[in-house]
């Protein structure tokens, strides 16, 4: 399995450039990880992206709306918004609210 690091450097440095060879990568990975942390292939899946859509947090707007675009995926916090710094931190305390209180009714 690929590092976020190496998956997103695949992007930074132009060796993927389409969305399938985006898919293609997120397929392979998804398989592996599948295997290897004993889940379903949609959970890896789902997991990969959120993680892919998480890095973007990272990175120039550009940057981030090319990864999220090639991974047809989206911040799990702020989707594909660029907030400022006291938008943000006003989306992650809403949304540790939501999972605060789904914890608490699971």
């Amino acid at each position: 399995m690929r590092s976020m690091l190496q998956i997103i450097n695949l992007v930074v440095d132009s060796k993927i450039t389409t969305k399938e060879q985006a898919a293609a990568l997120v397929k392979e990975e998804a398989a592996e990880a599948s295997a290897f942390y004993k889940i379903t292939n949609e959970q890896a899946t789902a997991r990969l992206l959120e993680s892919i859509g998480y890095v973007t947090g990272y990175f120039s707007h550009e940057q981030a709306d090319r990864i999220m675009e090639l991974f047809d995926t989206q911040h799990p916090i702020f989707g594909r918004q660029h907030p400022s710094a006291e938008e943000a931190f006003r989306m992650g305390q809403e949304y540790a609210q939501k999972r605060n209180a789904k914890k608490e009714n699971d």
